[in-house]
């Protein structure tokens, strides 16, 4: 008993270093001594650290085992007490089922899988995850239809009530003690719980670690999956955003706006300062990948009238007052200035979206792609130029041209037409001449 008191005990980590910087400033020992206890706190460090860093590593492990259980006994929940007893006693349509749960089966099926490899592997994370990597892609599907995941459930209690008691008794249940939403955005959260485990587990790595290169080359897999998902998210958003704009736009010809690539970056209500600058109007700038709609909201408020279509790359913004929140936006003859209402921050990031959006439109026109939408200034004709167009017989400058290049391939044809007479006619004097010739010879004979 007496013996225990004095076991020697290891002093804490903090202390050892504490200790170090104290003897290294402070010139109490000799040089050798000094070199020597130094030395040997040093070592102690860096043990401490290697333990220390070897248990978080372990701890980092055991939480992504214990993670994908748990994950994995969600989904199960989800599947066996709200899926297949909905598809059992026919609650709803499969069509409204296939909206609630997407592809969570085979979602489940490829974690379960991936478990059932973590296990027996636990030294060896990253070679599991880099084969697993590929497959995680599954969830871009499952965040695609998310959306109508959540609108689905908040229409149940008015569009399916009967399924809507049976989704709040099961709720209820002790063995599910979930709600349903709760069950159905795990999935979501997955892919970037993987990725926090997967860096906490590399910080943990020493770089020397016959896996660190692997769990290195994981982490920036699952990397890319996540940003595979997030972009196919952002897409969709966007172009559900330019669907809901296309059908709330009249004016300058009905724009079609809705394209392959055509992305929305900004939209508000702004306020145009009139070219005297004693008063201002209400306006709605619409800012595109490569254009710019210039609006006014009409009597409804979800409808808006485009004025004029604005192309980006002969665009340019600036800021005119910073603090009154003016900036001026031109394009070719016409410009405008505008301000918010609100802080003048607000127009700060106005004009830096506009011009960012301005360089990389004018970057991109650079290079040799097929035009798609109207890139052109849209605005009225003239009575004049279209009156002078008429006089001429002709309704656009378009077919007067077209006219002119019809005549300049006729006068071509004639001038070759010509070409050919006098080529036929001179050959046939000489064969006049030569015969006249040959019968001179023949009388003189």
């Amino acid at each position: 008993m007496d013996n225990d008191l004095f076991v020697p005990m290891t002093p804490p980590n903090h202390f050892v270093k504490e200790l170090r910087g104290v003897l290294d400033q402070q010139n109490i020992l000799s040089a050798k001594t000094k070199q020597k206890v130094l030395r040997d706190l040093d070592q102690h460090i860096c043990d401490d650290d290697e333990k220390r860093a070897a248990k978080l590593r372990t701890r980092a492990i055991q939480e992504i085992c214990v993670s994908e259980t748990n994950y994995i006994h969600q989904l199960d929940k989800l599947i066996t007490y709200f899926k297949r007893p909905m598809e059992e006693q026919k609650l709803a349509s499969s069509q409204v089922l296939n909206k609630l749960f997407g592809n969570v089966e085979t979602i489940l099926n490829v974690n379960k899988e991936l478990l059932v490899q973590l296990h027996p592997a636990k030294e060896n994370i990253g070679e599991v995850f880099l084969s697993t990597a590929p497959f995680l892609k599954l969830y871009s599907v499952y965040a695609f239809n998310y959306k109508n995941v959540l609108e689905t459930l908040q229409d149940l209690p008015k569009s399916h009530p009967k399924l809507y008691r049976f989704v709040c008794v099961q709720e209820s249940r002790p063995d599910v003690s979930a709600k349903l939403n709760s069950l159905l955005i795990t999935p979501i959260q997955r892919i970037p719980r993987y990725l926090l485990l997967l860096r906490e587990l590399l910080n943990y790595t020493p770089t020397e670690h016959k896996s660190y290169e692997e769990i290195k080359a994981a982490t920036e897999q699952i990397s890319k999956v996540a940003d595979h998902i997030n972009n196919l998210v952002q897409e969709q958003e966007n172009m559900s955003r330019l669907v809901s704009i296309q059908r709330s736009l009249s004016g300058c010809g009905k724009v079609n706006i809705v394209l392959p690539g055509r992305k929305l970056i900004k939209e508000g209500p702004l306020m145009k300062v009139s070219p005297e600058g004693s008063t201002s109007i209400p306006r709605y700038l619409i800012l595109l990948s490569d254009m710019i709609l210039y609006c006014k909201e009409w009597v409804d408020p979800e409808k808006l009238v485009c004025l004029r279509v604005l192309p980006l790359n002969k665009c340019e913004a600036k800021s005119i007052m910073y603090k009154r929140g003016l900036f001026s936006i031109s394009c070719q003859s016409v410009e405008f200035v505008f301000y918010t209402m609100d802080a003048p921050h607000a127009t700060c990031s106005w004009v830096e979206m506009l011009q960012l959006a301005i360089d990389k439109c004018k970057a991109n026109s650079l290079m040799p792609v097929k035009r798609c939408g109207p890139l052109k200034l849209v605005k009225r004709k003239k009575e004049n130029d279209l009156n002078k167009y008429e006089e001429n017989g002709f309704s656009s400058p378009t077919k007067k041209v077209k006219s002119l290049n019809n005549q300049k391939d006729t006068e071509v044809a004639r001038t070759n037409q010509n070409t050919s007479y006098m080529t036929s006619a001179r050959n046939l004097v000489f064969s006049f001449g030569s015969t006249l010739k040959k019968l001179v010879g023949r009388n003189s004979v």
